[in-house]
């Protein structure tokens, strides 16, 4: 009798694994084909990196909580960012307001919009499995992959920030600095934080130690680390604004 039991019990277990996995499928086909969409709306160009050229009007029309769009060469990387008041709302909704685990990726709700405005801007995206959202920026805790990551672009209506990673740190999950907008200095600077969270570097460029010294305007991407669950660490790709490229909207951006 008891062997009987235990095969029933397998069997069910084998039956909702099943149906999980089922379920996860569905769910990163439909956040994939969400995003597919938007791309009509990110036309790249055929020069150099190909940076977006964003349709923010009509973007802003499917969504009004748009306020850019987050593009990384050689990466999956290419999606809009949105922000509200508060950093749950697009944990487990779509751009188009469909629920669904791959959310959107999100601008911090204390940062000011549309970004690059405080001394640092702070944008998250899931982890997921299938690669999408901001998984590449966990595999960054790995040299090799940092290194592949030349460019960061983050576009606003306005401008056309060109970034470049300093460093992929990997940090507790109540590291506030890491959302933390600008730094007082009789508290502590951003030039002390970011040598601070370099400390903490799984990862950096050659040129780490003077880029912190020197940056002014930082973005930090923001993702769980590692693959076990619950995932209590998360990985922060620190870049430093290099360039700002005025845009028009509706024209492409400079390479």
């Amino acid at each position: 009798m008891l062997p009987l039991v235990f095969i029933i019990v397998g069997i069910a277990l084998l039956l909702v694994a099943g149906g999980l996995f089922i379920k996860a499928q569905l769910g990163y086909q439909e956040a994939q084909s969400c995003y597919k969409q938007l791309e009509q709306y990110a036309v790249k160009g055929d020069e150099g990196d190909e940076v977006p050229s964003v349709d923010f009007n009509a973007l802003a029309q499917i969504n009004p909580d748009i306020v850019g769009w987050i593009y990384v060469p050689g990466t999956v990387i290419n999606y809009p960012v949105v922000q509200t008041s508060n950093n749950t709302t697009y944990l487990s909704r779509l751009f188009d307001a469909s629920g669904n685990g791959s959310g959107t990726i999100f601008m911090d709700m204390d940062d000011t919009a549309p970004g690059l405005v405080d001394e640092q801007t702070t944008i998250y995206g899931h982890h997921m499995n299938d690669g999408s959202m901001f998984k590449a920026i966990d595999n960054t805790l790995n040299q090799g992959d940092f290194d592949k990551i030349g460019k960061v672009y983050y576009i606003t209506r306005d401008t056309t920030y060109v970034l470049e990673p300093m460093f992929t740190a990997q940090v507790e999950d109540t590291y506030v600095d890491a959302r933390r907008t600008n730094f007082d200095a009789s508290d502590k600077t951003l030039t002390a934080y970011l040598e601070d969270t370099l400390g903490q570097a799984k990862a950096k460029s050659s040129t780490a130690g003077e880029d912190v010294k020197k940056a002014k305007q930082v973005l930090t991407l923001v993702t769980c680390a590692g693959e076990i669950i619950p995932r209590t660490t998360r990985a922060a790709m620190v870049c430093t604004v290099v360039e700002a490229q005025p845009r028009v909207e509706g024209q492409g951006s400079a390479n």
